[in-house]
């Protein structure tokens, strides 16, 4: 049996450039914490300097390379794959070459998408946030140019001084809540091809509005019903302290928020004593900003800031910081209740009890945080995590192949005419026609493949011609 390896490549990379660089390979290989012998072995060309534990893998490095530019590309444009849709793409690469695999039918599994993600640290898994075309928009400099212009007017209203305390900088903002939310995981009987759970129309959702301060204390919630008349068992089942809205779409609307606004949240400020004025940031919908909110929320020291549009989720702490946590707790909460109740649907009346103790999960110290990186409180935009913002300057790309690649089983021209080979021949005319324009103009959801197919060619012509010449 091997002996198990107790060091890493990089650590033998650095001992091997500390040996050829002058130090002795004894020392070298006590700092860096390689074997002494397998250092002389390699520095004296007895053995490798890179070398592969563990068998070969499936896909060769070009290969994988190609693999790995693809999903960089795909991803840096805002589409990015999924787990599963890189295991279909495998299979059909490894069917397309008709190459013998260990995998059972051919299709790779949780193993080798493990071992994968290990050999290009450059990968990572992440849940990916839908964004619409407008926030993918937004720019940096725009976000920059909202916080100059919020600061001068802070400052020339004498209020700046307000966003260095926690208690007086508040944040509101709404989201649905699915009375079915999505299925997990479950357990059936084996062999099963499908597991099906009985539940509320999927698409049957209930609008919260959450509100909470810099300090991370909540504000009382609105549910928002889509009701003329709201029936009495559904009111009665609201917390007390809660807000309940009415709209034609079950969405806020103007006068809900108005109504949330000084029936709910103006008397809480004055219960919990809060000082003001105090400057509240909202997302600056249309439906929210009413003249009459305007006028009732300066008469009363509440300083309405609007957030930078289609900017809530580098901006808005709601969003940022509660309700990915707060939606998750609800999935438990549901199936809780469920649970007790002899797997019965989750009715409307039964929206308040359970979102109450969903709300509990919430806690001051994440909220704080949202704030903070949202760079409301303290006001500063050094805060804001830029990162977040759609790059504009993406461009695919994919490593120039070598003449080893060239000779490798699967090389560039292969992968190329197997990807123009999945790809129906009206739409590749549309891409031919776009190359030859230097420009796409087709539909925006075949953006990253136009151009890796429009890189590939481009790198396949450029490589053509060097070895003509």
């Amino acid at each position: 049996m091997a002996c198990k390896r107790n060091y890493t490549s990089d650590q033998m990379a650095k001992a091997i450039e500390a040996v050829e660089e002058g130090m002795p390979t004894a020392t070298a290989a006590k700092k860096f914490g390689v074997p002494r012998v397998t250092l002389y072995y390699k520095t004296s060309g007895k053995s490798p300097k890179v070398c592969r534990f563990g068998p070969a893998t499936v896909l060769s490095d070009d290969e994988e390379k190609i693999l790995v530019q693809w999903l960089l590309s795909t991803a840096c444009l805002q589409y990015p794959v999924t787990k599963e849709l890189l295991l279909d793409s495998v299979e059909q690469i490894l069917k397309q070459m008709k190459r013998a695999n260990p995998f059972t039918d051919g299709r790779p599994g949780r193993k080798w998408y493990t071992s994968f993600l290990k050999r290009h640290p450059e990968l990572s898994e992440r849940v990916a946030q839908n964004l619409t075309t407008a926030r993918a928009n937004v720019t940096e400099e725009q976000v920059r140019n909202w916080f100059s212009e919020v600061h001068k007017y802070l400052r020339d209203k004498s209020i700046l001084d307000i966003t260095n305390d926690p208690n007086r900088v508040f944040n509101a903002d709404e989201s649905a809540f699915f009375l079915q939310p999505k299925g997990g995981k479950v357990i059936t009987k084996k062999g099963s091809k499908v597991a099906y759970s009985i539940g509320n129309d999927e698409k049957e959702n209930l609008t919260v509005l959450m509100t909470a301060n810099a300090a991370g204390k909540l504000a009382p919630p609105m549910a928002v019903f889509s009701y003329a008349r709201i029936p009495s068992l559904i009111a009665n089942s609201i917390p007390t302290t809660w807000g309940i809205g009415r709209s034609e779409s079950g969405w806020m609307c103007g006068p809900t928020f108005y109504e949330y606004m000084t029936n709910v949240f103006y008397p809480w400020l004055i219960q919990e004593e809060i000082q003001r004025p105090i400057i509240f940031f909202i997302d600056g919908h249309v439906s929210h900003m009413t003249l009459n909110l305007s006028q009732i929320c300066s008469e009363n020291g509440i300083e309405l800031i609007a957030l930078f549009p289609n900017s809530t989720h580098l901006l808005q702490p709601m969003d940022v910081a509660v309700f990915g946590p707060l939606k998750k707790k609800w999935k438990v909460s549901v199936k809780k209740w469920r649970l007790a109740n002899y797997g019965n649907k989750l009715k409307k009346e039964n929206f308040g009890p359970v979102m109450s103790e969903a709300i509990q999960c919430i806690t001051e110290q994440p909220i704080q945080n949202g704030f903070k990186s949202c760079g409301l409180c303290p006001f500063s935009v050094a805060n804001v995590n830029f990162n977040k913002i759609a790059p504009k300057d993406c461009e695919v790309s994919v490593p120039v192949v070598s003449s080893v690649a060239c000779r490798s089983e699967f090389n560039l021209k292969d992968w190329l005419s197997f990807l123009e080979s999945n790809i129906p021949e009206d739409k590749m005319a549309e891409f031919r026609n776009s190359y030859d324009k230097n420009d796409w103009t087709g539909r925006i959801e075949d953006t990253s493949l136009f151009l890796l197919w429009k890189t590939m060619t481009q790198q396949l012509d450029s490589d053509n011609q060097t070895n003509r010449s």
